[in-house]
């Protein structure tokens, strides 16, 4: 949900020039291909809460999004045809058996839970679902509200998270990400706050051990505070992302510098003590994920143009982040759009020009980017770009779409499990669908849905997450919603899944 009021966005050419953090490492015929920036550090001291003592905020009257001037990706060098590289994908009914490939094991759901008892969402926009697990202790949360189940998902109590921590800045906002972190026996919870009357606010970063998530019904945590001036003084922080891997959480959002991404020891969050971070300069990967299923380095990436990326990457120890430029195939990169049945768009205005690189997984030591492309070339509707790139080589390997002639598909989040499948959850609409939630695996060509729509939204919202499951690490949770209506009107269904083999 992004809410900042003036994004300034900066040529890349410019923070090199302006950026005290920047190093340039190579210039090729006046355009860079290849650089390094050195990080900048800071420390967060550890806070506690414990027991809900804080009466619940009376949600602002703010409309989300007011912000951003659209930052369309240039047209580059035609590379190959932009055709389809693969199969069309089919959509089909998870709560039925399908074989939809003899060659394969079909996919099913091992665990639904509507979370009909969820706190509605302020502006009634998405609930931008997030989900971590460990075994029995699970975890979701949409925009403003937080649910928890200590009995695998049979039960599910919902928070209000203004009830827990302290008001700071313009008051708890919403773009919640969760994670459990099975090394160090944590969860992690990032929730963003309001930008207060100097444009300024804070994300917090919040963690807890199982046991005492249990023992609290999610009320008892330690956090830290990562105020906007630390990465600038001029703008507000949004929209962030989150992935960890052997040693490092690794924090990405959104300020009036660009994309800046953070990394902090998970060592430090674990002990509950001071957290020592390093962050990047603003970066022009605007509004990216960084890498899930991480080891000991993260990535994250931006459109030079609609065939060449820049690709980031930082790793865990070194004092600075790199970047490369990658040669892709060309895609579509006009104006997202798709019809509901009943003539809305659901992609256009909100998602019109957005091409912004959402999904991100390690496999097998390469790195998978998606995001949505428009209509165009051999893509009669829009539809999910993916791209594998090695990062020994800076080289693509393959590139893939999620598609359909009579449909669109938008922000495919992808996660690789331990038999290196890469599963993921996806939005799709358009047709005969009203924009719905599904989930499925990369090669099947299918994917799932375990309930469908029923009226249209002009804004379907920013993500919601996958990930490998702690208890199988062969399956995957994840969240999604659909928009619905009933005698009071309309509604919004989320829901937790869990699928597998």
């Amino acid at each position: 949900m992004h809410y900042l009021k003036h994004l300034r966005i900066v040529s890349f050419l410019t923070v090199i020039l302006i950026s005290p953090f920047l190093v340039l490492a190579q210039v090729d015929t006046g355009r860079q291909k290849q650089g390094r920036g050195e990080l900048k550090t800071a420390v967060s001291s550890p806070q506690i809460t414990k027991g809900a003592p804080y009466p619940p905020a009376k949600p602002l009257d703010r409309t989300p999004n007011i912000d951003i001037k659209p930052q369309y990706i240039p047209t580059g060098k035609l590379v190959g045809d932009m055709k389809p590289a693969n199969n069309a994908f089919k959509i089909l009914d998870g709560r039925k058996k399908f074989r939809p490939n003899p060659q394969l094991q079909s996919l099913s759901f091992k665990d639904y839970r509507e979370q009909d008892n969820s706190i509605p969402t302020a502006s009634g926009c998405c609930p931008e679902m997030s989900v971590s697990e460990n075994g029995q202790t699970i975890m979701t949360t949409g925009n403003t509200w937080m649910s928890l189940s200590t009995n695998g998902g049979a039960n599910f109590i919902s928070v209000n998270p203004s009830t827990i921590f302290p008001q700071v800045d313009g008051g708890f906002c919403c773009d919640q990400v969760v994670h459990y972190i099975p090394k160090f026996d944590i969860f992690v919870w990032l929730l963003q706050y309001w930008s207060n009357d100097k444009n300024k606010n804070r994300i917090r970063i919040a963690a807890q051990n199982t046991a005492e998530v249990r023992s609290s019904n999610g009320t008892s945590w330690t956090y830290w505070d990562f105020p906007s001036d630390v990465f600038s003084t001029t703008g507000s922080l949004d929209y962030s992302d989150v992935a960890w891997g052997n040693e490092s959480l690794w924090w990405a959002c959104q300020n009036d510098k660009g994309r800046v991404v953070s990394r902090i020891p998970l060592k430090e969050l674990a002990a509950k003590s001071t957290v020592h971070y390093s962050f990047t300069a603003g970066t022009d990967a605007l509004w990216s994920h960084v890498t899930q299923n991480a080891t000991n380095r993260v990535f994250w990436a931006g459109h030079v143009s609609n065939s060449e990326m820049r690709v980031y990457d930082m790793k865990d120890g070194d004092g600075f982040y790199s970047w490369r430029s990658v040669t892709i195939n060309s895609w579509p990169n006009g104006t997202n759009t798709s019809k509901c049945p009943d003539g809305a768009d659901w992609l256009t205005p909100f998602e019109d020009w957005k091409h912004y690189v959402f999904g991100n997984t390690l496999q097998r030591e390469r790195v998978w980017f998606s995001w949505v492309a428009a209509p165009g070339g051999g893509f009669p509707q829009s539809h999910v770009q993916m791209v594998k790139i090695n990062p020994s080589t800076w080289t693509k390997e393959e590139q893939v779409q999620i598609w359909n002639p009579d449909f669109a598909f938008m922000d495919a989040y992808l996660s690789t499990n331990n038999q290196q499948e890469i599963g993921m959850e996806v939005a799709f609409g358009g047709g005969v669908y009203y924009p719905s939630s599904a989930v499925g695996v990369w090669g099947d060509f299918v994917v799932y849905y375990p309930r469908l729509s029923t009226r249209c939204v002009t804004r379907w919202g920013d993500y919601n997450h996958s990930r490998r499951c702690t208890a199988n690490g062969a399956d995957w949770i994840a969240g999604g919603y659909t928009n619905e209506s009933n005698a009071s009107g309309n509604i919004v269904i989320p829901h937790y899944i869990r699928f597998g083999r």
